[in-house]
């Protein structure tokens, strides 16, 4: 697989793994000590690109991810494309685990979390 080319900071890092689609959901905690509900829109072991419309994290910031009870992984914001955040994690996600999240089912969740308004945000 060719490598893609992302810029994370001010140094370009080549992609080494593919992402799958996902329509999964979790949450996110910032330096900041602020946790959000998340949606994520695809996955590799490398990263994933989550749905961000309030713009609430900057590029070259650190969050904790959490995922179906995984986590939290460490992750950089690698770049920002509209309501598009991509997540860069400073460990790439273990092939069992990667396999288990993509392998999921993820529609009750996702209409949860669309049911009850949107994402959470919580002080921790």
């Amino acid at each position: 697989m060719p490598a893609i080319h992302v810029c994370i900071g001010n140094t370009m890092k080549a992609r080494t793994t593919s992402r799958v689609p996902i329509d999964a959901t979790g949450s996110y905690r910032t330096s900041r000590g602020m946790q959000w509900d998340i949606e994520l829109a695809d996955l590799s072991e490398g990263g994933c690109r989550i749905f961000d419309p309030q713009g609430r994290v900057d590029l070259g910031e650190f969050v904790r991810l959490y995922i179906a009870g995984t986590g939290p992984h460490l992750a950089e914001v690698a770049w920002r494309n509209g309501d598009h955040v991509g997540l860069a994690f400073a460990r790439p996600l273990s092939q069992r685990v990667f396999a288990s999240l993509a392998a999921a089912d993820w529609k009750g969740a996702v209409a949860a979390q669309r049911d009850t308004g949107g994402p959470a945000r919580r002080f921790v």
